[in-house]
C-alpha cells in the first residue's frame, strides 16, 4: 500500500525552521527532534479530539452519523482555510506535488471519522476512548516498519505505563455489561477508526518536511463530506435546533484544529515519542463526562489517568 504513494511523491521544500535540505532528502528520520514542543501540540490536539468527542456524542442521540460527519465537516472548512492562509495563503496550501498521499490519507479520515461517530452512538464516551487507545499502540508498533523509527526500551516504557493505565480504567468498568460490551459492532466500528487513526499518525511523520502541515489539513475533510452529503441526501434530514447548532460548530472547528495540531507535532517529535500523548484525551473526556452527565471518576480511572500521564512524561524524556 505504501510503495506506489512513495513512488509519486517528489519531497518538497521544508518550512520547518532550523531544518536544513540535507535532512530533508534524508527522510523522516533525520528530522530533528523538539520533544516537549511536539508533546505540547499533540497535546493541544488531544483536548480538541474530546471537545469534538463530546459534541458528538451529546448529538448521536438525535442524528445521523452522516449528517454529524456532513455539519462537521461544514463548520471546519472556514476554519482550515483560514488557518491555510495563516500559514502562507490558500492557494499554496492546496499546491501538492503528493497527490496520492492526500487521497490515501482522506480515505483514512474518512474510515475514521465514520468509525467513531457511529461507535458513540451506542458506547459510553469513556469507554469510546478507551478502545481508541489502540491507535498509538498501534503508532509504535507501526513506526519501525513504515517510517524506519527506532522504538527504544525506554519509550516502550512509556507506552506501556500509559496503556496500563487504560486497562486500569477498564477495570472501573463502564456501565455496560462485558459480553455485550465486547461484541456489540459499534465496538469493532471503534476499532477500525483507530486503525485509521494510527495511520494517519505515521503518514504525518512520513510527510514531514516534504508536505506543509496547513496542506496536510485542508486535505483531510473533502473525501468525508463528500461521503456524508451523499449518504445525507439519501437518508432522513433533521434540522438542527438551538444548542445544537453550538454543537456541530464546536466539532467542525475542532476537527479543523486537530488535524493542523497533529501534522505540526510530527514536524517536532517522532511519531513513536508522540504516541503516549494521544492519552490526555481521556483526561479532557473524563472531566466531560462528569460536568455534562455526572460520572465521577474512581480511584482506579484517577490511577489511571496519573499512569497516562506518566507514560508520556517517560516517552517524552527518553529522547532527550
Amino acid at each position: 500500500m505504501n510503495e506506489p504513494l512513495a513512488r509519486d511523491a517528489a519531497p518538497a521544500a521544508t518550512d520547518l525552521q532550523g531544518t536544513d535540505q540535507s535532512a530533508v532528502e534524508a527522510g523522516p528520520s533525520a528530522l530533528p527532534e523538539h520533544a516537549f514542543k511536539g508533546a505540547a501540540l499533540m497535546s493541544a490536539a488531544m483536548f480538541c479530539a474530546a471537545a469534538i468527542d463530546t459534541s458528538v456524542k451529546a448529538l448521536a442521540g438525535t442524528y445521523s452519523t452522516a449528517e454529524i460527519v456532513l455539519l462537521r465537516t461544514l463548520f471546519a472548512i472556514p476554519v482550515a482555510l483560514s488557518i491555510a492562509h495563516r500559514e502562507g495563503g490558500v492557494l499554496r496550501a492546496f499546491h501538492t506535488r503528493l497527490p496520492l498521499w492526500h487521497v490515501y490519507r482522506g480515505c483514512l479520515a474518512c474510515g475514521a471519522t465514520f468509525g467513531f461517530f457511529y461507535g458513540l452512538k451506542f458506547v459510553p464516551l469513556v469507554n469510546a476512548v478507551l478502545l481508541a487507545y489502540v491507535a498509538p499502540l498501534l503508532v509504535v508498533l507501526l513506526s519501525r516498519p513504515l517510517i524506519g523509527e527506532r522504538v527504544g526500551a525506554r519509550r516502550w516504557i512509556g507506552v506501556l505505563v500509559g496503556f496500563s493505565g487504560t486497562v486500569s480504567i477498564v477495570a472501573s468498568g463502564g456501565g455496560i455489561e462485558s459480553t455485550e460490551f465486547a461484541l456489540h459492532p459499534a465496538v469493532f466500528s471503534i476499532l477500525g477508526s483507530a486503525t485509521c487513526w494510527a495511520l494517519i499518525l505515521v503518514s504525518n511523520r512520513q510527510l514531514a518536511g516534504r508536505e506543509r502541515p496547513a496542506t496536510l489539513a485542508v486535505y483531510m475533510m473533502p473525501i468525508s463530506g463528500v461521503v456524508a452529503l451523499a449518504l445525507t441526501l439519501s437518508g432522513n434530514w433533521v434540522t438542527p435546533t438551538g444548542w445544537d447548532w453550538g454543537l456541530f460548530a464546536i466539532a467542525g472547528v475542532g476537527s479543523a484544529c486537530i488535524h493542523f495540531l497533529a501534522a505540526l507535532a510530527s514536524r517536532y517529535a517522532r511519531a513513536a515519542t508522540l504516541a503516549p500523548f494521544e492519552y490526555t484525551n481521556l483526561i479532557w473526556v473524563a472531566i466531560a463526562s462528569w460536568l455534562f452527565w455526572g460520572e465521577v471518576p474512581d480511584l482506579l480511572t484517577i490511577a489511571g489517568g496519573a499512569a497516562i500521564l506518566l507514560g508520556g512524561f517517560i516517552a517524552a524524556r527518553a529522547h532527550s
